[in-house]
């Protein structure tokens, strides 16, 4: 794994630790993957995201790329996922 930065956040997905890390370059490929022309149709989007959409956006920010993940995976994941995004569009 590269270097830990702030506002990285490591989690455990399935026994194997990852980092998330929110970027400039994620947000435009998560931009890319929704179709989103603008910050709001992309928060509009997000806002409707289901759990296919939630695992294209963990395979975006993670290092190393976790497996698709079900249902109960997602629930434990996304609280954490949600705040490296949530923080990384505040700033």
């Amino acid at each position: 794994m590269r270097e830990f930065r702030p506002g990285d956040r490591t989690i455990e997905i399935l026994g194997q630790l990852h980092r998330l890390r929110f970027t400039v370059s994620n947000l435009a490929e998560i931009a890319f993957v929704f179709q989103a022309e603008d910050p709001k149709a992309l928060a509009a989007r997000l806002r409707k995201a289901n759990l296919a959409d939630w695992n294209l956006i963990l395979q975006i920010v993670a290092t190393p790329r976790p497996p698709v993940l079900g249902p109960d995976e997602m629930e434990a994941a996304l609280p954490v996922l949600s705040a490296l995004i949530a923080e990384g569009l505040r700033t």
